[in-house]
């Protein structure tokens, strides 16, 4: 069983979109047992190194992973979604032990994504598909550490919610991210404030799929269709069946001539604080 089980239960029997997009303060869900997990497939084999979860250590600390060389990206497409049929296909909470296989599926279509990150669900054993994310040209973006509403959150609590997670990420892929998701879409001025300073833009969504409460592939396909040139849409990789629903959906939007663009493909600049949901 992969890191954070109390975690997993609550994004699981959450996901990502169920409150408003502004709001002060939000209802903790109820627990529930983690779902059935299949065996992660794909990746290399990891180094011995562990992660650190404080997030206050410094590489090549003992409990930090060493420096790795960054993984060679690919060069950036030169594409204007002014001008192309667009759409931001994103990722929530993971890695997660489906991550991998849709990566699989994305390639297949040439297809790529963003992937909005928890921290706390980042184990040794995910460096690989971090690391394949980035060779791939998919987008690393943040997703805090545990999932907390940040908005309930003290000043402090909510800028080391962001922060352990940038640190852990740019430790194992040498990436910097340019994208923050409030879990929830909960945001506020303080929220605004923090992500501003930390040169993080605020990627909201114009599609949620609730593929994290109905879990049934058919619906998943029908409500990620129905989306428009510039939008993002949100799903979760943590799910079975949002892999189930992925070749699928994917070959709708593939004969609606659809280019499947990361987040900051979709906008071209990212201003850290703003919050973006469509084009």
């Amino acid at each position: 069983m992969r890191v954070g089980l109390a975690l997993l239960s609550l994004l699981v029997v959450t996901g990502c979109g169920v409150a408003s997009i502004l709001r002060t303060t939000a209802p903790a869900p109820p627990p529930t047992a983690p779902p059935t997990a299949a065996p992660t497939t794909g990746g290399a084999t990891p180094g011995p190194e562990t992660v650190d979860p404080s997030g206050t250590g410094q590489a090549g600390e003992p409990g930090r992973p060493r420096p790795w060389p960054s993984p060679t990206a690919p060069e950036p497409r030169d594409i204007s979604c002014a001008r192309t049929r667009c759409v931001a296909l994103t990722f929530d909470d993971g890695p997660g032990n489906y991550t991998s296989t849709v990566l699989d599926v994305l390639a297949r279509h040439h297809a790529r994504a963003t992937f909005f990150l928890v921290g706390e669900m980042i184990g040794k054993d995910d460096r690989p598909v971090l690391r394949r994310m980035v060779a791939e040209g998919h987008e690393l973006g943040n997703h805090t550490w545990d999932h907390r509403d940040l908005t309930a959150m003290s000043d402090a609590g909510l800028r080391r919610e962001i922060v352990r997670t940038e640190k852990l990420v740019k430790d194992l892929t040498g990436v910097r991210m340019h994208g923050m998701r409030p879990p929830y879409g909960a945001t506020d001025r303080r929220v605004t404030e923090e992500t501003r300073r930390l040169g993080l833009a605020q990627i909201l969504w114009a599609i949620d799929t609730l593929d994290w409460r109905d879990r049934v592939p058919k619906l998943v396909v029908q409500r990620s269709t129905k989306a428009k040139p510039g939008d993002i849409v949100l799903m979760h990789d943590i799910h079975k069946t949002t892999v189930e629903a992925l070749p699928r959906l994917l070959k709708v939007l593939d004969e609606k001539g659809f280019t499947y663009v990361t987040v900051s493909e979709l906008f071209g600049h990212l201003t850290p604080g703003k919050r973006y949901s469509d084009r």
